[in-house]
């Protein structure tokens, strides 16, 4: 009988004793750091994902104090546009009564001195007759 082969038991033991080395000094550091770096990637994630749930609550906070500043402003606005149609209502009216006040005495002195003046021309016109026919008759005629 031959003595046993050896280099098969050589061989294999060589082989798992690379497998172990590989196994403990590379496949274990290597899986750890890309375990550690997917456990970051994900706490980064869910980091990432608070705080943009953070900014559009903040946005929309904003947003809808914009829309309620822009709602105030606007009733502001109409409220002093009111103010200045009612003011520039109240100044038109003041002046169309001082203007007809203006008016209604300046009608009263032409009535007055239209009444003056046809008085005047009524005196004249009969004094003027008189003469007229004083001078068609030859003679003073009475009144």
């Amino acid at each position: 009988m031959q003595p046993p082969n050896f280099s098969l038991i050589i061989v294999m033991l060589c082989f798992w004793l690379t497998f172990w080395l590989v196994q403990k000094f590379l496949l274990k550091p290597v899986g750890a750091i890309l375990a550690e770096r997917s456990r970051r990637i994900e706490g980064a994630e869910a980091e990432w994902q608070s705080k943009h749930q953070e900014y559009l609550d903040e946005t929309a906070r904003l947003e809808s104090e914009l829309e309620a500043a822009a709602k105030a402003a606007a009733k502001v606005r109409n409220d002093l546009r009111q103010q200045a149609v009612d003011r520039r209502q109240a100044t038109l009216d003041a002046a169309r009564q001082l203007a007809n006040g203006q008016l209604d005495e300046a009608m009263d002195a032409l009535s007055s001195d239209a009444a003056a003046a046809r008085t005047d021309l009524e005196t004249r016109a009969r004094g003027l007759a008189r003469i007229f026919a004083s001078q068609l008759l030859g003679r003073e005629v009475s009144q």
